[in-house]
């Protein structure tokens, strides 16, 4: 079963349901409160990525999103990584699917 958002389409309801996974994924592997997560974090600068969390992000990812792997070496922020992932899981939708 899928919750259903207020003026969300089917796939804006996965994509919601997706984000509160991948803040999980970042609570997980940096330690950050769900609350402080920002889109606008920088990987790198903002959460200190190093090369332990960069591979725990990966495997979180691969693990959560259906073998999913980023390059994580172009990804600077949160959203960034984010699109990634939004962007692979829905590869064989047409983008217009998305309009809302």
């Amino acid at each position: 079963m899928c919750m259903k958002f207020k003026d969300v389409n089917e796939l804006g309801t996965v994509k919601v349901l997706m984000a509160m996974s991948f803040n999980s994924i970042i609570e997980d592997v940096f330690g950050v409160d769900q609350d402080a997560i920002e889109l606008s974090l920088n990987l790198r600068s903002d959460l200190h990525m190093d090369t332990a969390q960069q591979e725990a992000l990966a495997d979180a990812i691969a693990d959560y999103f259906d073998g999913i792997h980023p390059d994580l070496e172009k990804a600077q922020t949160l959203d960034n990584l984010f699109d990634m992932v939004i962007e692979e899981e829905f590869r064989h939708i047409p983008k217009d699917a998305f309009s809302m």
